[in-house]
């Protein structure tokens, strides 16, 4: 019986032992396929510990792996009845709990007794969940820990689980270390291909947002960071100090609502470049919230537990910024992160010393380019100013001289010649007396423009009906409209109301309006006045159809002394004074001024606003001021004429071609040489006289001498004598020429002669004196 019962006990025993040795072989076989699959550690840990909870009969399992740096074990893989990988034991140091022990003293520990084992941490959640056993072992590699393995069982475990566990540590070591030693392989080489990287973006990169945007990316993706961010600060082109800053992991959205980092316990030491700072988490150290007014994070802010920065210093000292990293999970940065970063940031600061002397040479050079456009710019106008100058006063010569050329010539020939008729000498006198007002009135314009200027121009304020000043403006220049045929047509609203102004001035911006209407109307044109009443505004507006304005110059055509066409084939004279005059009166009444149209030959208005009274006719005290004194103007003197001594040559038989687009100009002209005995023909313009001349030089009766004027519409001058001299290479006969012109500067003369005149005169001159210049040219040195 015994041998029986003892037979029967054998055999169990040898069951259980090779129950055993299958489990066992079935689990090295499986977690040896698990170690040897290609996923990453976390994956292979995961099966292992599946398959020890399988094989063993495990409640659940775990493998937690050492942190080197931090002597910290974190727990990796986790199967069975909690597969959850936070907690508190999560993360446990060397020498805390259960595993850190293990970890620590490297030996295996098995109890069956876990509801009342002291190294148990929560004994209640034992009882509670009804746990009896606990085995763990060491994962150690050449001597060094590198994990835990250990597992829990709501049965009685034996040493048998202790020699399961040791049969497959040194396997699952080894292929931690593995693991671990291929992550950091392939951490360091990506490590060095973003360092690599963000060091050839650092090289060549010179933008300061852009360079510490790319540190800032860098850096939060080699420390595995949630997020980045690169404070710094830029001083301004005042050389006023303010903070930036970029992110990096999250969008800019997410830090939109908060204010800047101020220099608090915790931020302080890195804005005043002090060392870096990790903390493993950030709620425990003791500098964490303790400032006004959010004690800790702010409200809505994105969860810091790690948490890194350091100082950004140049190579001065000076701090530049700093660099701040977080992430939610704690222990995230290591001291390796703390060296990259570091090194990262003395790289920026090289950086962005290089940017802001680039930045400085940038600006030095933005600011010598300014000041060499600005002194461009202030030759270029003072060239402008310059020539504009020279052309008034080539324009003002012309506009003085042409008029005094008549008057002078027609008073010479009034008082020399007593033989005249009636009708030549009343034509005479009409012509003096054109062109001493057409002076008189150019004379007090620019009176006017001086007296603006200085601010000595007065204005005689009442109240005034701006449609009477219209009408009598409108009488004032109906003769020079129906010279041209020109229609004028009204449409004045006397019921408009009283402007405050100087009648004699206001009659003066009307009649400068009309004139250059008129001017600029081609014959049988039309002009349209119109006066109403526009919101608390008096309005009138004169239009025209006819020359209009270009685009280009309707800026400008309010500016004195400023005109569209200054050169000396323009087809109308004036100093452009009179639109200047127009509007510094009009501002002078409180009004303004504008001008339109469409392009040239599209017409052109003219419209000024003037502020209505306020009051009615009875209530305003009217000052009738005194009459303006009349223009001074000196008396022509009999000035001592050097020729009466002489016997002027007679010019029998000359044949002389005046040309002027001046009618008085050239009758005076004519009249003085056909005194002398010469036959003169007259031309109007260039085109004009270059077809008498080609015309006498094929009928063999070739002119003598040529007089031209230079100021001559569409074809001046200078280019009629040009075409002479080149068709006298055709037909060989020179034709002796005089410049009779009002442009007197010396340019102007040697411009004539070099043109391919013999003489240049300048008008006015006198008419003893231009016999004797055709009498040179021509040899007639005394009386035939």
């Amino acid at each position: 019986m015994q041998s029986s019962s003892a037979n029967a006990s054998d055999s169990h025993f040898m069951d259980a032992s090779l129950a055993e040795r299958e489990q066992l072989s079935s689990l090295i076989s499986d977690v040896a396929l698990c170690l040897i699959q290609s996923g990453t550690l976390d994956s292979i840990l995961g099966c292992t510990v599946e398959a020890i909870v399988q094989h063993l009969d495990a409640a659940f399992a775990r493998v937690w792996t050492l942190n080197k740096e931090t002597q910290v074990l974190e727990l990796r893989a986790s199967a069975g009845f909690y597969t959850h990988l936070d907690g508190v034991h999560s993360r446990v140091p060397m020498g805390q709990f259960k595993i850190g022990l293990i970890a620590q003293e490297q030996k295996p520990h098995l109890t069956n007794d876990v509801a009342n084992d002291p190294r148990v941490s929560d004994q209640e959640w034992a009882r509670r969940e009804g746990m009896v056993a606990f085995a763990g072992y060491p994962l150690i590699v050449d001597g060094e820990t590198i994990g835990v393995i250990a597992m829990f069982a709501r049965r009685t475990l034996t040493n048998a689980a202790l020699t399961a566990l040791a049969s497959i540590a040194n396997g699952v070591a080894l292929g931690i270390e593995r693991k671990i030693t291929e992550a950091q392989k392939r951490e360091e080489t990506e490590t060095l291909e973003i360092l690599h990287r963000v060091g050839q973006t650092l090289a060549e990169e010179l933008d300061l947002q852009r360079l510490v945007q790319a540190v800032t990316d860098a850096a939060t993706e080699i420390t595995g960071a949630a997020f980045g961010s690169f404070f710094y600060n830029v001083i301004n082109e005042k050389g006023e100090s303010y903070l930036l800053y970029t992110l990096s992991g999250v969008p800019a959205e997410k830090f939109a609502n908060f204010p800047l980092p101020r220099a608090t316990d915790l931020f302080g030491p890195t804005f005043r470049g002090e060392d870096t700072i990790r903390c493993d988490d950030v709620r425990n150290d003791p500098r964490h919230g303790k400032n006004h007014p959010y004690y800790g994070m702010p409200k809505g802010h994105l969860p810091v537990v790690s948490y890194l920065a350091t100082p950004v210093i140049s190579r001065s000292g000076d701090v530049l910024g700093g660099l701040f990293f977080g992430h939610p999970e704690a222990g995230v940065f290591t001291k390796r992160d703390e060296r990259i970063v570091e090194g990262l940031a003395a790289q920026a600061a090289i950086t962005m010393d290089n940017a802001a002397l680039f930045e400085a040479l940038h600006r030095e050079r933005d600011k010598a380019e300014a000041i060499a456009q600005e002194n461009q710019h202030l030759y270029e106008e003072a060239r402008r100013i310059s020539r504009l100058k020279d052309e008034f006063l080539a324009t003002l010569s012309h506009e003085l001289r042409s008029p005094l050329n008549a008057i002078l010539g027609w008073a010479k020939i009034l008082s020399e010649y007593d033989s005249l008729d009636n009708a030549t000498c009343k034509s005479g006198l009409a012509t003096i007396h054109r062109n001493a007002r057409a002076q008189a009135q150019l004379i007090e314009d620019l009176l006017d423009v001086s007296r603006i200027l200085t601010g000595k121009l007065r204005l005689e304020m009442r109240p005034v009906e701006l449609w009477e000043v219209l009408e009598n403006a409108m009488q004032t220049v109906a003769p020079a409209a129906q010279a041209k045929q020109i229609t004028l047509s009204a449409n004045l609203d006397k019921s408009t109301g009283l402007i405050a102004g100087d009648p004699d001035r206001l009659g003066q911006i009307v009649w400068n309006l009309l004139s250059n209407a008129i001017k600029f109307t081609p014959k049988g044109g039309t002009i349209t006045i119109d006066l109403f009443r526009h919101e608390s505004q008096a309005q009138f507006r004169i239009t025209d159809n006819g020359q209009g304005i270009a685009p280009e110059f309707l800026p400008y055509v309010f500016d004195r002394f400023r005109q569209a066409d200054s050169s000396s084939t323009r087809s109308i004279g004036g100093l452009g004074i009179g639109l200047g005059l127009v509007k510094h009166l009009t501002e002078l009444h409180g009004g303004t001024v504008e001008a339109r149209s469409e392009g040239v030959g599209q017409g052109a208005e003219f419209s000024a606003y003037f502020p209505l009274m306020a009051v009615r006719l009875d209530q305003v005290e009217v000052k009738i001021p005194e009459p303006p004194e009349k223009p001074f103007i000196l008396p022509l003197e009999a000035s001592e004429n050097p020729y009466l001594n002489f016997e002027l040559p007679l010019l029998n038989g000359l044949r002389v071609l005046v040309v002027d687009d001046e009618s008085d100009a050239r009758t005076l002209t004519t009249l003085a040489l056909q005194r002398q005995g010469a036959k003169v023909d007259m031309a109007a313009s260039a085109n004009e006289a270059f077809a008498k001349i080609q015309e006498s030089f094929q009928s063999q009766k070739q002119y003598d001498v040529l007089i031209s004027d230079i100021g001559m519409p569409s074809v001046n001058g200078y280019e009629l004598i040009r075409q002479v001299r080149t068709s006298e290479m055709d037909i060989k006969k020179f034709l002796p020429a005089i410049a009779l012109t009002a442009y007197a500067a010396p340019k102007d003369r040697i411009h004539a002669l070099l043109a391919g005149f013999q003489i240049h005169a300048s008008k006015p001159v006198d008419s003893a004196e231009l016999v004797a210049l055709v009498a040179s040219l021509t040899g007639r040195t005394g009386r035939a």
